[in-house]
């Protein structure tokens, strides 16, 4: 019997990665003497390596629970492993953004998070509390900003408009709305047009237009790097967070239009079979103290999502870290872009050849 479960636990490892949970122990790791084990399934890349080094170890450090992290994939892949799973995919937490949490909330398939299980929660601005739905928290705040080339433009550009002027579109780069960097560019074209989240028209008209003469249409934000490494790229939307990684290392900055832009928001879930949930609950508590949000707003750069923390002035105007500019900016009803972003997917494919 022994030697049958092996087999099959060696077979899924080889090929079925859904079922992968199921031969991974959550049960305290043998190998460091015991404890508490949180297994957090998140992004790859930079994201874990920063994880690792702010929140991971030193949480760790504080309070013994050993964390076990997974690279797996965008925040909608690891929501669609929760559902498939009906709640149980083997991990305790899944860092994910604000949409996943509207989704999860309506399928019921990801635990209550309020200031009773996480006190910390006190602290968030109920501008971020009204996109939890009450199953998950707001660990930071990015922003789309307008990544631009120092060759090109000598000052900061001022507006989205840059992006059509024809001394600069062929530099352009229009995100597929695959990527949920390419789902904020259309929302904003459809506000500058007079359209918006219930009205995409104006959105698809300015994308398809720009389109024609755009550099490249990238299905990844990775995709825009090696364009500022050769230089050829003018201007186009990019996070905020990405933007002052490559800001450091290219000859491009980035700004905030005066036309406003959107906000995204990196969540914490648990789903509703999670193993681990009071340790699940002590890390995002963790993560939402003053000490771990200022450390992470500095790792990452982005903004915190809790208020009253101090940043540097050169941090602070370039990301978001003060209740008055998180008014600011805007926030996409989840539920509408949830409902409609496949459509918009199929729009965009059909408009854009």
């Amino acid at each position: 019997m022994a030697d049958m479960k092996k087999f099959l636990c060696a077979a899924l490892v080889l090929g079925l990665s859904a079922s992968l949970a199921a031969c991974t122990s959550t049960s305290p790791d043998a190998s460091s003497g015991g404890g508490d084990v949180l297994v957090v399934a998140g992004f790859g890349a930079e994201y874990e390596t920063l994880f690792q080094e702010h929140i991971a170890k030193p949480f760790t450090k504080k309070t013994g629970i050993q964390v076990k992290y997974r690279a797996s994939g965008s925040g909608a892949e690891m929501y669609a492993a929760i559902r498939a799973a009906n709640g149980e995919p083997g991990f305790d937490l899944a860092v994910m953004t604000y949409l996943e949490l509207d989704q999860g909330q309506r399928d019921k398939l990801l635990a209550p998070v309020t200031a009773k299980q996480v006190p910390n929660m006190a602290h968030v601005p109920n501008k971020l509390l009204d996109h939890t739905h009450g199953v998950g928290a707001i660990q930071d705040v990015q922003q789309v900003s307008l990544m631009y080339s120092r060759k090109a433009f000598p000052k900061p550009p001022t507006s989205w408009d840059v992006m059509w002027d024809p001394k600069y579109r062929n530099g352009t780069l229009v995100f597929n709305p695959k990527n949920i960097l390419g789902v904020y560019g259309l929302l904003n074209l459809a506000d500058m047009g007079g359209g918006g989240v219930t009205n995409m028209g104006p959105g698809f008209k300015r994308n398809e237009e720009l389109a024609k003469h755009a550099l490249a249409t990238p299905n990844t934000s990775a995709e825009a790097v090696p364009f500022m490494a050769k230089e050829t790229a003018t201007a186009f939307p990019y996070f905020d967070g990405r933007a002052a990684i490559y800001a450091k290392t290219n000859n491009y900055d980035f700004t905030i239009p005066r036309e406003g832009t959107y906000a995204h928001l990196g969540s914490l879930g648990i789903p509703v079979g999670a193993e681990h949930k009071d340790a699940a609950y002590k890390f995002i508590d963790y993560w939402l103290s003053n000490e771990v949000q200022e450390r992470w707003a500095r790792a990452y750069n982005v903004g915190p999502a809790v208020t009253g923390l101090t940043f540097p002035a050169d941090f602070a105007a370039k990301h978001i870290t003060t209740p008055a500019r998180l008014d600011e900016v805007k926030i996409a009803d989840a539920a509408t872009v949830n409902k409609h972003r496949t459509e918009w997917q199929q729009q965009w494919q059909e408009t854009v050849r």
